[in-house]
């Protein structure tokens, strides 16, 4: 006798950086980094730590976004009636592309089933935070539509800062050009990322930790407004916690924390940011949430 289908499951990437847990319906498909010949599945064979060491060796990595087979073999597995489906942004990756294509091939082989894939606007801690608010509401049995609709909310709602301790490893992916990432390297300067709507906007310019922690104090409270509601913190760090727990009490000091958490960046984003690395992901906390996953 097979088991009921649960009305719904959650799918997210490894970029998320939250634990895979399929008894509540949340289900994870790891990124691929690539060294040399040899591809390592992200979080699963290649853990931050051994990521950053060959990193710090001199190794360059290149990345790939999980293939359309395995986006459904996750599906497959998933066991549900209704999919919900979080990828970053669709300017940022092939993600959304491929679990595009994936939705279709599972509607072809099973029609009762369905696949809904979203594209959270975010990444990082941002996209993490999104997944958290609808992995907690799959762990509580929550139909699809109230799970659906809190990842929405939540992508519209988050806010998500972040800043480099060098730009060479963008540059060196062609996102920002060598000669603007050596003046600033130069010159000592470190510039403020947003990510917002899917788009990366530099939020400001600062020299020294000091004023680059007020400088994440006071974007937080022009986002979230100068008396906030509790909110959900999400502090990410590429192989710099003692950094990222600075960040993390100056936020304290200023916003008041429902929920928080720190995480170690996912070596596949840890490839385009480089050690050093520190951010943050925000949002207003709603119902339950503050109590605690089931």
């Amino acid at each position: 006798m097979s088991c009921p289908r649960r009305p719904c499951a959650l799918v997210v990437d490894s970029g998320a950086v939250i634990p895979p847990a399929p008894d509540h319906g949340v289900h994870v498909v790891p990124l691929r980094i690539v060294f040399g010949d040899r591809a390592f599945h992200d979080g699963v064979d290649m853990t931050p730590d051994e990521f950053y060491a060959r990193l710090g060796a001199g190794e360059t990595p290149t990345t790939s976004t999980p293939s359309p087979g395995e986006y459904l073999e996750a599906f497959r597995a998933a066991e549900a009636d209704h999919v919900i489906c979080l990828t970053i942004p669709a300017s940022l990756s092939a993600m959304h592309d491929s679990a595009t294509l994936a939705a279709r091939l599972l509607a072809d082989e099973e029609p009762g089933r369905r696949v809904e894939v979203i594209d959270t606007g975010n990444a990082a801690a941002g996209h993490g935070l999104v997944a958290r608010a609808a992995a907690f509401l799959c762990a509580t049995g929550a139909p699809a539509e109230v799970v659906r609709e809190r990842a929405l909310e939540a992508g519209r709602e988050v806010l998500m800062y972040g800043t480099l301790s060098t730009l060479q490893h963008l540059a060196r992916s062609g996102r920002v050009p060598s000669i603007a990432a050596g003046i600033s390297d130069l010159i000592g300067v470190r510039p403020i990322f947003e990510l917002r709507h899917g788009e990366a906007r530099r939020a400001s310019l600062v020299r020294g930790e000091r004023r680059m922690l007020r400088s994440f104090q006071r974007l937080a409270l022009e986002r979230l407004g100068e008396d906030p509601p509790p909110v959900w913190l999400l502090v990410v760090h590429a192989a710099a916690p003692e950094a990222a727990g600075r960040l993390r009490d100056a936020l304290h000091e200023v916003l008041p924390v429902g929920r928080s958490e720190m995480i170690s960046l996912t070596p596949v984003m840890g490839a385009y940011t480089g050690p050093g690395m520190t951010g943050f992901a925000a949002m207003p906390l709603r119902g339950a949430e503050a109590e605690g996953v089931p």
